[in-house]
């Protein structure tokens, strides 16, 4: 079940971003999420409490996870439109999927539950940045219909530089989206 994740689960969900960063340390692909560092406890103690981290749970254990705010790095001005002009935005960070569930399609599940989520509380569009050797992750993003902005290097506290390639997704695009605007289409970026 998809649901926004409850304060009296924090602890499980620290711990859930530990099993995931230590199953990350042993794969192929290592993102540099590092225990308490990215992401720090803090920021998902934080995210929990202002509504923003995300868990999709089965039998009281949670198997997908991740944070969606309107926060982003300056870098994505370079690539979208200024969003102070834009309607509102929702910036995915921290996907996560329980190392014994990966490729068992609980990503493709949450993340289209996330999005139907973000259509009904009027998000004009949702986005993401992803580094640019997580095949899997960006065959996922464009399977549920994110379309490639752009790609540019950019710095990220605890893990430094490197090179992301930039995603969106119009809700517009969900069927029985109560989201009608015309989003970052329409934006223009008069800096």
């Amino acid at each position: 079940m998809f649901r926004p994740a409850t304060k009296e689960e924090t602890e499980k969900i620290i711990r859930f971003y530990d099993i995931v960063i230590e199953a990350m340390d042993r794969s192929a692909i290592h993102l540099k999420w590092q225990k308490n560092i990215h992401p720090s406890h803090l920021l998902l103690r934080t995210s929990v409490d202002q509504g923003e981290l995300f868990v999709y749970e089965e039998n009281g254990e949670i198997l997908c996870a991740c944070i969606m705010n309107q926060c982003s790095n300056e870098a994505y001005s370079q690539i979208f439109c200024d969003d102070s002009a834009c309607d509102k935005i929702g910036i995915i960070h921290v996907f996560a999927t329980y190392p014994k569930c990966v490729r068992q399609g609980l990503g493709e599940k949450f993340l289209q539950s996330l999005l139907q989520y973000a259509g009904a509380h009027l998000f004009q569009s949702v986005r993401l940045d992803v580094l640019q050797f997580n095949l899997p992750a960006i065959c996922l993003y464009e399977k549920l219909g994110f379309v490639r902005r752009g790609e540019m290097q950019m710095f990220v506290p605890n893990i430094g530089t490197e090179d992301f390639y930039f995603y969106e997704y119009k809700t517009s695009n969900i069927k029985g989206s109560t989201c009608g605007g015309t989003g970052a289409d329409t934006c223009t970026n008069e800096k």
